[in-house]
């Protein structure tokens, strides 16, 4: 995956933290919500044994939270000038590490980890959406292991980059669930219980695909879908899964495969200009999708289909 809607805020992630912690980084997700960054998630990697203990930095209303890909040999941390723990941590282990607090570290040995950088205000305003208290701190247990962000986290390395650059919709949904997935297990929120059946109105649901129908080739957020709804982007995720059986990316990526093969079908239009008109961006990602949704790869597809 690529980075995705950059803005010129200043953060500890992407280069910045790479430089800050003299390693290797890949920006892999970048994410912004009214031209203000929310969440941002880096690759780190290096193959040096020692390091220099890092400089301070200027303190941010931000957490960074590192999930390990392999074994780290030895961490010493410092926050707020007090040396808080010097131990190995084992693949699959998570950090989570409040930004305010001056916090320095010195790391020996290989390291590979992903780290994902939450701005608190985007944790209150997830809060707020919610109907829940703001979260004040995450936490997290140095020996315990978290396949659930471990396969996301394989997600979002495995994912193509086309995906992140034409499917505004899996973008959001994708920071919508790391950032509520922090929320709750990281930072103690609890969610009230909906009274109500959670799915959409049918004026709702009608809507919500006639703009997905209408915009197929656009860059479109699910802000702009739920605004329309009269919900929160949150709720509005949820409730259109519980209508429809799919994700808004999942219900979006359908249609422009059906719009796809309408097109094979009735015009004599070369494939990479079918791409461009059903919001694929390009031809080899347009082949990929629509071969692992079909079976078969649209040039195939239609001329077995027009024999």
């Amino acid at each position: 995956m690529t980075t995705v809607q950059e803005n010129t805020q200043s953060g500890l992630f992407g280069q910045r933290l790479g430089n800050h912690l003299e390693m290797v980084s890949q920006s892999i997700l970048h994410v912004s919500k009214k031209d203000r960054l929310s969440l941002a998630v880096t690759r780190l990697t290096c193959t040096r044994r020692d390091r220099d203990r890092t400089a301070s930095i200027e303190p941010e209303t931000a957490f960074s939270v590192t999930y390990k890909l392999n074994d780290v040999e030895e961490h010493e941390f410092w926050s707020e000038g007090r040396m808080r723990y010097a131990r190995g941590f084992g693949a699959g282990t998570v950090n989570a590490i409040d930004l305010s607090e001056d916090p320095r570290s010195r790391v020996r040995g290989p390291f590979d980890t992903l780290q994902f950088y939450l701005r608190k205000e985007a944790l209150d305003e997830l809060a707020y959406e919610r109907g829940a208290s703001p979260v004040s701190a995450l936490r997290s247990s140095p020996d315990a292991k978290d396949p659930i962000l471990g396969a996301m986290c394989g997600f979002l390395l495995s994912t193509p980059p086309e995906l992140a650059q034409t499917n505004q919709l899996f973008v959001d949904q994708m920071a919508l669930s790391l950032l509520t997935y922090f929320a709750e297990g990281y930072g103690g929120m609890h969610i009230p219980p909906i009274t109500t059946s959670g799915g959409l109105a049918p004026w709702q649901e009608r809507r919500a695909k006639e703009i997905m129908h209408s915009r197929l080739a656009a860059r479109l957020a699910i802000a702009d879908i739920a605004r329309e709804c009269r919900l929160t982007p949150s709720y509005f995720a949820k409730a259109f899964r519980r209508t429809t059986g799919m994700s808004p990316h999942q219900y979006l990526t359908h249609i422009r495969v059906q719009e796809a093969k309408s097109l094979l079908l009735s015009s004599t239009l070369p494939l990479a200009d079918i791409a461009l008109i059903g919001g694929f961006g390009d031809q080899s990602y347009f082949t990929r999708v629509f071969t692992r949704s079909v079976g078969a790869s649209p040039g195939v597809w239609r001329r077995a289909m027009l024999r």
